[in-house]
């Protein structure tokens, strides 16, 4: 196989084959590559409006505009004297109208660039489209008779489509971080956090009524008293001196076990041993710490310092413990909410390490929350 580019009797390679690959990679790509987007936005917008007979037009249409741009982009490498204009022609079609497709589907997360998925879909293929022909023209620079044509290219650009769901993953992570840590410190109200060592915080979520925390639990369940191994420690975690120990249960809180409580909608969040801790707005908290009571299938009722909610028909009996309340302080109102397995006794005792935060622990929580 030949080189990609025609050369001068000097062996320089031609100008004229140069410029038709920049300007084919460069304008004709970003150009390609809106294609793909735009008829899945006529598709869709077709089938949303009943009309999915009509849509299935679309697919000659899809197959002769890609049809036409290969044929395009090859007589434009022909006429510059490139040598293979159709393998060319095909790699760089190729791209163009896979990216798109692999950045709206694998990779959605993936905007490296201000504005929709039309233009970074036109920015990342008119650099992958580049990268991948300028791999094929270093390549038949080499000397020999044998050259690898427009293999190393395709290569690249293979390369560059499994790479972009990669990538993807990784902006959603850091688009995570950086929202968590915008919720925590731009959050204009105290915070409540647990003060146990067997607690550690993995993400939060601004919800209505409040700021909510998810914990996870660092010990086993089936030793609750805290005689294992206590885990990893939160922020404002104080030691284990031998206050794990579970108190008496309340009876208000025995007669019904724990159940979801706000947020157990997210399957990914049900698993043993997870706690939500809904810090309420003053909007919220000026409704009284046992606001809600007076709906039908939820009953309230006082344990120590807490406000026991039960919900479900059939009075406490019948019914789930879905939270417990706690008064911090003057117009500072908790919860704690259980999602999946966790016992009304571990629930009980973990409202009772509820504490306001600190000042300066924002950082911390945030810290702990984004690397724990």
């Amino acid at each position: 196989m030949d080189g990609v580019l025609t050369r001068t009797h000097t062996g320089r390679p031609r100008a004229a084959a140069v410029g038709a690959i920049l300007i084919l990679c460069l304008v004709a790509a970003p150009l390609m590559s809106l294609f793909p987007v735009a008829l899945w936005e006529v598709t869709r917008g077709l089938v949303l409006d009943g009309l999915g007979l009509e849509a299935m037009l679309i697919a000659p249409v899809a197959v002769s505009g890609m049809l036409l741009m290969f044929l395009a982009g090859a007589s434009w490498l022909r006429w510059a004297r490139v040598t293979h204009p159709a393998s060319c022609a095909a790699l760089v079609t190729g791209t163009a109208l896979a990216t798109p497709v692999v950045m709206g589907f694998l990779a959605p997360a993936l905007r490296p660039f201000p504005g929709g998925l039309y233009v970074n879909s036109a920015v990342v293929s008119a650099l992958a489209a580049t990268v991948a022909m300028g791999v094929c023209v270093l390549f038949s620079r080499r000397a020999g008779r044998r050259q690898p044509g427009v293999l190393p290219g395709v290569a690249v650009a293979a390369a560059a489509l499994l790479v972009l769901p990669l990538a993807s993953e990784h902006m959603r992570d850091r688009s995570t971080e950086q929202r968590s840590l915008a919720q925590i410190q731009d959050f204009d109200y105290p915070i409540a956090v647990l003060d146990h060592p067997s607690w550690v915080p993995v993400r939060v979520h601004e919800v209505h009524g409040g700021l909510r925390i998810t914990y996870t639990s660092g010990q086993d369940l089936d030793d609750p008293d805290g005689t294992g191994d206590p885990g990893t420690s939160g922020p404002g975690a104080a030691p284990a001196n031998g206050d794990d120990i579970l108190p008496a249960l309340p009876a208000p809180v025995a007669a019904g076990a724990a159940g979801p409580g706000v947020g157990s909608e997210n399957p990914e969040e049900v698993r043993p041993g997870t706690l939500h801790v809904l810090s309420w707005t003053p909007d919220r908290t000026a409704e009284g710490i046992r606001s809600g009571c007076d709906f039908p299938g939820v009953e309230c009722s006082e344990a120590d310092s807490f406000v026991v909610v039960h919900r479900g028909m059939g009075g406490q009996a019948g019914a789930r413990l879905s939270e417990v309340r706690a008064q911090l302080g003057d117009d500072i109102i908790a919860s704690v909410h259980p999602v999946g397995a966790v016992s009304p006794e571990l629930l009980f005792a973990v409202a009772q390490t509820l504490r306001v935060e600190r000042p300066g622990e924002r950082g911390l929580l945030a810290e702990s929350i984004l690397h724990g």
